[in-house]
């Protein structure tokens, strides 16, 4: 199965991004009772000075950059061909989809919601802005 196996719509309350989460939290459930079935259970402890649970978001950042790698390898255009390829671009759309899912799961474990997402994003996009204009 793949993207293209799935129909989809958009969500009718407009919380899209909420949405993302939530569907992610669903996922995280289960995986979290796959991950322990197959002797890799997620640390009791969730609390981000604890060595072990950091370990374990390091290797859920790892995963989304396995991922984006995979998605570029799929960009085949290179400086030295002197003939164009074509994108498969379900294959790269759903190789970023699957980065996406583990930068989710890692904003997730490390206890942040939705809501608080969206407020780092603005709050870090304010900064970036600001030192933009004063040329930083």
């Amino acid at each position: 199965m793949n993207i293209n196996d799935v129909d989809t719509e958009a969500p009718t309350d407009g919380d899209w991004f909420q949405n993302i989460f939530d569907r992610q939290q669903e996922l995280e459930d289960r995986y979290s009772q796959i991950e322990a079935k197959n002797g890799y259970p997620p640390p009791a402890n969730r609390n981000l000075d604890d060595p072990a649970f950091q370990r374990y978001l390091k290797d859920g950042a790892y995963r989304c950059i396995e991922e984006i790698s995979e998605a570029t390898n799929c960009l085949k255009n290179k400086p030295w061909k002197s003939t164009p390829v074509l994108t498969d671009k379900d294959h790269y759309f759903e190789e970023l989809m699957d980065g996406f899912h583990f930068y989710i799961r890692v904003l997730i474990l490390s206890g942040l919601s939705a809501e608080d997402v969206y407020k780092l994003y603005f709050k870090k996009s304010e900064v970036n802005k600001f030192r933009q204009e004063s040329n930083y």
